[in-house]
C-alpha cells in the first residue's frame, strides 16, 4: 500500500546540563495512505518528540540529529524553515493536546481562521469567513457565526477541540496528526471527538497519525499501530494482529495491563532506563520476564515476523516465546 509518510531513523536529541536526553532513537515507520496509524505508549516513551520532530516543532535545547521523514516524497527534515511553514497547514494539520493551549486567547476566532488560510492562500476575509463557516459547520458545531465572533475563552472543551479540528483541516491537508487530542475532555466527550476526526479523516481520503496512551482508542479507532518504548519502536503492525497476538514483551505487559471487570490489575514492574545514562542491549530487559544475558549484550532492531512479514518487533525472543509468557507470572 502507497505510504503518505516515511519515518526512517528518526534521531532527537535534548541536549541538557547532565547529558543529551535520547528522546528518539532511530525511529522508523510508516502511515499508509487513508488510514489512521496509532502511536502508542506510557508517558515519556517518546511520541510526542517524535511527532514534534516531524514538524520541526521540537522545542529547545532539541535537536532532531538523524533521520528523514518523507511526506510523499519530500523530506520535511531536510526543508528550510519556510518550506516547513508552507508545509505545516497546507499538506499537514496538526491538532494539539490543548486545545486552549492551540487558540490565541485575545483574537476573536474568525480572525485566526483569517490568519490560517491566508498565511497559504490569497484569500480575502470575506472568503476566509466562508471557509471557516463550512468548516465549523462540518464538524458540527452549531451557531457558526456566534462562534466565530468569540473568543476562545467562551468556549467549553468540547466545542474549542472542534474548532481546532476544523482549523486544521480548513486548507484540506492530506495528512492529519493529532498529538492526545482527548486528554483535555471529558470522559463523554472524548468519544464524540474521537468519532468526528475518523470521519473526517477517512472522509476525505486523508491519512492522520494518532498518538495516544490510550490501547482502547487505539483498538477501537486505528487500522495500525506503533508501539515505542523509552524512544525506540518496539512493534508495529496492523492493530488486529498485533493486540491479538503481540511478538515484544512491552505490547504484551501493555495489554496485560489494560482493567478488566473481576479481574486484579496488572501493573508493569522493573524500572525505565535512564534517558542520558542509556543502556546497552534491550532498553526493556529491566522490566521483561524474558530477559537474559543476550538481552543485555545485544540491541535487538525491529525485524519482520517470519510468519507475517507486515509486522516488526524490537525483541531477540521468538514471537512463541513471547505469547507463552503470557500464562506466567512476571
Amino acid at each position: 500500500m502507497e505510504n503518505v509518510l516515511e519515518v526512517e531513523g528518526l534521531t532527537t536529541r535534548f541536549f541538557t546540563r547532565r547529558g543529551a536526553v535520547q528522546a528518539v532513537n532511530d525511529v522508523s515507520f510508516s502511515v499508509p495512505r487513508r488510514g489512521i496509524t496509532g502511536i502508542v505508549g506510557e508517558s515519556g516513551c517518546g511520541k510526542s518528540a517524535t511527532i514534534r520532530s516531524i514538524l520541526g516543532l521540537v522545542p529547545s535545547p532539541g535537536k532532531v540529529v538523524a533521520g528523514q521523514a518523507r511526506l510523499e516524497g519530500r523530506d520535511l527534515l531536510a526543508m528550510s524553515p519556510r518550506e516547513l511553514r508552507d508545509v505545516r497547514g497546507s499538506s499537514i494539520g496538526f491538532v494539539a493536546q490543548n486545545p486552549f493551549g492551540a487558540l490565541n486567547p485575545i483574537l476573536r476566532i474568525r480572525k485566526q481562521f483569517h490568519k490560517v488560510i491566508s498565511s497559504h492562500r490569497d484569500v480575502s476575509q470575506d472568503e476566509s469567513l466562508e471557509i471557516a463557516r463550512e468548516q465549523l459547520r462540518r464538524v458540527g458545531i452549531p451557531g457558526v457565526d456566534r462562534v466565530l465572533d468569540g473568543y476562545a475563552h467562551e468556549l467549553s472543551g468540547g466545542m474549542a477541540q472542534r474548532v481546532v479540528i476544523g482549523m486544521a483541516l480548513s486548507l484540506d491537508p492530506r495528512l492529519v496528526i493529532a498529538d492526545e487530542p482527548t486528554t483535555a475532555l471529558d470522559v463523554t466527550i472524548q468519544r464524540q471527538i474521537l468519532d468526528l476526526i475518523r470521519e473526517l479523516v477517512l472522509s476525505e481520503d486523508r491519512s492522520m497519525l494518532l498518538v495516544t496512551h490510550d490501547l482502547g482508542v487505539v483498538a477501537q479507532y486505528c487500522d495500525a499501530v506503533v508501539v515505542m518504548y523509552a524512544g525506540k519502536v518496539v512493534e508495529t503492525g496492523p492493530v488486529r494482529d498485533v493486540f491479538a497476538a503481540p511478538a515484544h514483551p512491552y505490547t504484551l505487559a501493555l495489554l496485560e495491563s489494560v482493567p478488566r471487570r473481576g479481574e486484579l490489575l496488572r501493573a508493569l514492574t522493573g524500572r525505565v532506563p535512564d534517558l542520558i545514562n542509556y543502556p546497552t542491549g534491550c532498553p526493556y530487559r529491566f522490566r521483561c520476564s524474558l530477559a537474559d544475558a543476550r538481552c543485555e549484550a545485544e540491541a535487538p532492531v525491529p525485524e519482520p515476523l517470519p510468519l507475517a512479514p507486515h509486522r516488526l518487533a524490537s525483541c531477540l525472543r521468538d514471537h512463541e516465546e513471547v505469547m507463552a509468557s503470557a500464562a506466567r507470572p512476571s
